[in-house]
């Protein structure tokens, strides 16, 4: 749900037709009439990163006087059954998500997340329900639900966690859950699964496991999330072993409905009672989604219940903090340096340079690594960042940070560096000339995985093949992609240290990177990342944020390729003229399609 109660664009401040929980309760109670029309039983389940997303969790996150949290409120009135937890909603701290959950009025789980003060949460529950069979007979029918989150939460929510919680992995943990809810009675078991369906091979510590749980012995089925994809649909085609179509995978029944309240996932299971005792076993199964988006009438009870918080919100955010000379945007920051990244970077290094003022650490040499929060991909063609010339509102800089990150920072050689920018260089496809069909961008790597170090100048050839596979494991070619790699106009030598500003999602290594020790992570809390950017804007240097260029395409490599962009991009062509952009029409999800030379 990612907070998104009403289908608001807090950062343009404008109502969207996209997806919401009150346009969702709209699709529930037409669900929930179908399953009464037919005699069917009903559960409805939420799938967790509900309580963080848009300004308004912020806003409720910062101002402690709001008593009921309007989504908990919301869910309530709903009639939710049973909620999971994902990875986000700790995002705040254990303090306010105990706050939190001590408002839901419905079991909230997490099978793989040990907390003593989250004093609310169990790792399973059973849902004690009447099944009424063909021939008008009522029997008992327990549900039982478990729900698990990737184990590599501990360290993307170190600073939230350490001391207070212990995130295991999920597999086992849900095995023990799904035992337990048997032996409490279940008939059919629904897990929880806040990962999504791995598109590559992850390696030891996949973070996508649900085909695995959808084979788990008791598992009848599964919704899944985490990585804002669909299921069923065509985001996974061509992954092994799964029915894209029937929304089956081992013949279990699973639904990913997106994200921010975008799709309501369905699943039908058929019953049949056992002969022996009171059991029930499952004879057919089905899964679909069905869109929140576009027309769909949005409840007046949910809209009711957010109305305070949403205005509230609306008037922090309408708060100037900052003029710009000129505008910025994010239209074409993976074909080019853009100032975006640039002024991230910038607030980040301020911050931490505050931070060791005085210490040792002050003698290396402090970069910043920062990547652009909004470069379209799956969120689709609004999902860019647009900072207007003049006033600068505190809704613009919240399209900047999607999530509560901190500043931190890190101690890496120049050989880990190196790594690094590889390891950002994968974002690229491996272009061939001749081919001006081809895309610039792999559109299964997410564009905020692309860290640009900033304070360094280097040069990316996406001619090469990649060092690293998307897994983040060395492949064969030594040569990689990135070279000429230098500080102050000398080349980084592998033994040379750095002292580098990052998030603390960045550190825990988010985003499929390599994770800092707790020895390499030399700086911590130095500021919450909104505070060291709110700081940082109060005395920009606007010049060096917008002549900051730390890397290039190598040049003249004779290539052509496709970037997908916004439409609202054409009004700025004449910031990537050296590209030579060629407009090439509009794709069917909106993206303007422009033809690079390289």
């Amino acid at each position: 749900m990612h907070m998104q109660l009403i289908a608001y664009d807090y950062v343009q401040d404008h109502p969207t037709k996209n997806g919401s929980l009150a346009k969702l309760a709209t699709l529930i109670r037409t669900a929930r009439q179908e399953a009464e029309d037919t005699g069917a039983t009903c559960v409805l389940l939420d799938n967790g990163d509900t309580l963080q997303g848009t300004p308004v969790s912020d806003f409720l996150a910062q101002h402690k006087d709001v008593d009921a949290h309007p989504m908990v409120e919301a869910m309530n009135s709903l009639g939710f059954d049973a909620i999971g937890l994902g990875n986000h909603d700790l995002d705040y701290g254990v303090a306010q998500l105990t706050r939190w959950l001590n408002q839901f009025a419905v079991p909230v789980l997490s099978s793989n997340l040990r907390c003593a003060a989250l004093n609310g949460l169990v790792s399973h529950t059973v849902l004690h329900r009447a099944g009424v069979t063909d021939d008008g007979q009522t029997r008992s029918l327990r549900i039982g639900v478990v729900s698990a989150m990737p184990q590599q939460t501990a360290a993307w929510n170190r600073h939230q966690l350490d001391g207070e919680a212990d995130v295991s992995a999920p597999a086992p943990a849900l095995e023990t859950a799904i035992s337990q809810a048997c032996s409490a009675g279940a008939d059919v078991v629904v897990a929880l699964a806040h990962m999504g369906i791995a598109t590559i091979d992850e390696g030891e510590d996949a973070q996508n496991q649900v085909i695995d749980i959808a084979h788990m012995a008791g598992v009848h089925a599964v919704v899944g999330g985490h990585t804002h994809l669909r299921f069923p649909g065509p985001d996974h085609r061509g992954v092994a072993g799964i029915d894209c179509r029937a929304g089956l995978i081992g013949g279990v029944p699973v639904v990913m409905p997106g994200s921010s309240g975008s799709d309501l996932g369905v699943i039908d299971l058929r019953l049949s009672p056992s002969d022996q005792g009171s059991a029930w076993n499952v004879t057919a199964c089905t899964s679909e989604l069905r869109s929140a988006c576009g027309e769909i009438p949005e409840d007046p009870g949910i809209v009711s219940i957010g109305a305070a918080a949403h205005e509230k919100t609306r008037a922090y955010l309408a708060q100037p903090v900052a003029r710009l000379a000129a505008p910025m945007h994010s239209f074409f920051a993976l074909a080019q340096p853009s100032h975006v990244p640039s002024l991230m970077a910038a607030a980040k290094r301020h911050a931490i340079a505050r931070a060791i003022a005085g210490t040792d650490l002050s003698s290396l040499p402090l970069l910043a690594a920062a990547a652009t929060p909004a470069t379209g991909g799956f969120d689709g063609p609004d999902n860019f960042v647009f900072l207007p010339e003049g006033e600068l509102k505190r809704r613009h800089v919240a399209g900047l940070l999607p999530y509560a990150n901190q500043v931190w920072a890190v101690r890496a050689n120049g050989a880990r560096i190196a790594g690094w920018l590889e390891r950002s260089a994968l974002l690229y496809n491996v272009l061939h000339p001749g081919n001006d069909a081809q895309m610039l961008v792999d559109p299964q790597v997410p564009g905020f995985r692309y860290d640009a170090l900033y304070g360094l100048s280097y040069a990316i050839d996406p001619t090469r093949a990649p060092r690293f596979d998307a897994a983040g494991r060395a492949v064969s070619d030594e040569h990689g992609r990135v070279s000429d790699i230098r500080w102050q106009g000398k080349l980084i030598e592998p033994d040379q240290e750095f002292l580098v500003a990052v998030t603390d999602h960045r550190a825990g290594g988010g985003g499929v990177f390599r994770p800092f020790s707790d020895d390499e992570i030399v700086v911590r809390e130095a500021a919450p990342l909104d505070e060291a950017l709110m700081d940082y804007l109060e005395k920009p240097d606007c010049q060096a944020v917008r002549s900051a260029a730390p890397w290039r395409f190598v040049p003249h490599l004779g290539v052509r390729a496709i970037l997908h962009t916004a439409p609202e991009a054409l009004e700025h062509l004449s910031d990537i003229a050296s590209l030579n952009p060629k407009p090439c029409g509009v794709t069917a999800e909106g993206f303007l399609r422009l033809r690079l030379q390289l």
